[in-house]
């Protein structure tokens, strides 16, 4: 647990299983509450789903992310950031640690997910500390 709370940082990529999901997904931590107890992430996607492509405020958040910038990716992938992943930091401690995002990526996901509608004002100040982002 401790070694997983050193590596939990906004921008860090962990891969892990999740109910309703049959294989491993990855995903980023957009954001950590000052306390360290809560957080909440994007799941990467190899492909953007076919339904998200009919429905063009879905699509516009679907991030891009350069497979060639990260050793754990493969090819070209989406941070789906129409899907906002809430967890105690506790529940994912068992997820493995991939590596982190970069910056530009960090920061295009982050006004992303803020600027979605999907959080509450509350939830956004709890997740995003603005005097280290944007």
């Amino acid at each position: 647990m401790q070694m997983f709370k050193q590596l939990l940082s906004r921008g860090s990529v962990f891969a892990g299983k999740f109910n309703g999901i049959d294989h491993e997904k990855y995903f980023i931590v957009a954001g950590i509450s000052q306390d360290n107890v809560y957080c909440c992430s994007v799941f990467i996607n190899s492909n953007i789903p076919p339904f998200i492509y009919n429905n063009r405020s879905l699509l516009d958040l679907q991030v891009n992310i350069k497979g060639s910038k990260y050793d754990f990716l493969h090819y070209d992938s989406f941070a789906a950031c129409n899907s906002i992943q809430r967890h105690f930091v506790d529940d994912i401690a068992h997820c493995r640690y991939l590596g982190q995002i970069d910056t530009e990526d960090l920061n295009n996901i982050t006004k992303t997910v803020i600027n979605s509608g999907l959080l509450a004002q509350k939830e956004i100040d709890q997740y995003f500390d603005f005097k280290q982002i944007l």
